[in-house]
């Protein structure tokens, strides 16, 4: 399997960058000279700080400052104290240090900053017996204060530091899930996690449309921030996944529904029903008719986002809203059950088939209401939100304004960058091939 590099992201750039210009600071502070101070306390203060997102450099930078002055001031103490009593031989010195650990953590705790404690202790430690034996340890610590605050500093601008672009902020950006944010394998790039998180942050209107049900979708897109509602079940349902509330959705005509059912059972098949009830998605099943159903409810039920119940326990047809209904069954089997259902229905219905990848042989068969699109449904989340014009990103050529052929890459979401930050839509179609 051919795998594929990471880019250099951002984070690496900067944290090298930062390094940069805290060794210029320290140049400039010898020239001056302001201080004496020690690059490497500023460096290790800017790897730390440079994160992915801005507010997580700042929770990192609070951290950090508050841990060194903490650290900082119990080391003067601890300095104060034994030059008072006229010094003190290693050993005294190096234990009285490790004792003095206990009120700094505990300082920490009642000051409710428990994730300062270990720059606290770092920063005492290296006062306290890295250099309580210098002739002025008192400078010392002041120069390890201002390191450190420079590193802080430095890392904080970087990171909330962006190129001035004109964004394009009323268009709404819709992408496929399977070979364009996650690869064949289940797996989304951190940069694709990274770069989708901080546009949102910055205003993007993105979200993805998928064939997918919203729990099938929930551990792929783990860690995605999004804040608008996505497309999901083929174009079935329109989902809140903040608010976990289905927001449109296009059910099947009840006498449809019974129909699909009836003829399904007629052919020795068995249906999953999918139907919403008090915003709740059931999936109604019965006797499994081959192992391919089985081994797939298997691994599916556990799942704490899916609610498999038996039909024994269906109620009534009032206040159930039936979204779709699967089989799974061998190609040929399913090919006839849809061509059944297609005769008996017609337009009422929407037949789709898709070949079964984990199980050879066998299709999923699935009956949609029909107008149940995403194209219907991309209407309608564009005029939820207001958006003038919709750029979709999708693997299957022809049917997307961006196609995506990297197999889960970072060229979605570098596209969809470069669009956001005001480049025109041929310009990037005509650069990307």
């Amino acid at each position: 399997m051919k795998k594929h590099l990471p880019p250099i992201g951002a984070r690496i750039i900067k944290s090298s960058l930062g390094s940069l210009i805290c060794v210029g600071i320290y140049f400039i502070r010898e020239l001056l000279p302001i201080g004496s101070g020690i690059p490497f306390y500023s460096i290790l203060a800017v790897l730390w700080c440079i994160q992915p997102y801005t507010t997580s450099t700042l929770a990192m930078a609070k951290q950090r400052t508050i841990g060194t002055f903490l650290g900082a001031a119990y080391g003067l103490i601890f300095l104060l104290v034994f030059r008072a009593l006229g010094g003190g031989t290693k050993a005294s010195v190096y234990v009285t240090a490790c004792l003095m650990l206990i009120p700094i953590l505990y300082t920490t705790v009642l000051l409710e900053k428990r994730n300062a404690s270990y720059f606290s202790c770092v920063v005492f430690l290296t006062i306290a017996i890295n250099h309580g034996f210098d002739e002025n340890p008192y400078l010392f610590a002041f120069n390890r204060v201002l390191d450190t605050l420079i590193g802080i500093g430095v890392a904080v601008l970087l990171n909330s530091a962006h190129r001035p672009v004109k964004r394009k902020e009323n268009i709404l950006y819709v992408s496929g899930i399977d070979s364009v944010l996650v690869s064949s394998r289940e797996i989304m790039i951190p940069y694709n996690k990274v770069e989708l998180n901080r546009l949102i942050a910055e205003g993007v209107h993105f979200t993805v449309s998928t064939i997918r049900t919203p729990a099938s979708m929930m551990e792929p897109l783990s860690g995605i921030n999004l804040n608008l509602p996505v497309i999901a079940m083929d174009g079935a349902v329109l989902y809140d996944i903040r608010e976990n509330r289905y927001l449109d959705v296009f059910a099947l005509e009840r006498s449809a529904a019974a129909q699909v059912e009836a003829i399904i059972e007629e052919e020795g098949a068995h249906a999953f029903v999918n139907a919403l009830r008090d915003n709740t998605l059931l999936i109604y099943y019965s006797d499994f008719k081959n192992d391919a159903e089985k081994d797939m409810f298997a691994r599916l039920h556990r799942s704490p986002y899916r609610n498999y119940t038996g039909k024994a326990f269906r109620g009534g047809a009032e206040g159930e809203r039936v979204l779709y209904i699967m089989t799974l069954t061998q190609t040929d089997h399913a090919q006839k059950i849809a061509g059944k259902i297609q005769e008996a229905l017609g337009g009422r219905v929407r037949v789709m088939l898709y070949p079964a990848s984990e199980y050879e042989g066998y299709t999923y068969l699935k009956i949609y209401a029909a107008d149940a699109c995403k194209a219907n449904m991309l209407k309608i989340l564009q005029k939820r939100i207001g958006a003038e014009k919709v750029i979709t990103f999708g693997s299957i050529p022809g049917q997307y304004d961006v196609y995506v052929h990297d197999d889960g890459g970072n060229s979605a979401v570098k596209m969809l960058k470069k669009l956001y930050e005001g480049k025109r839509l041929e310009d990037v179609l005509e650069k990307a091939e």
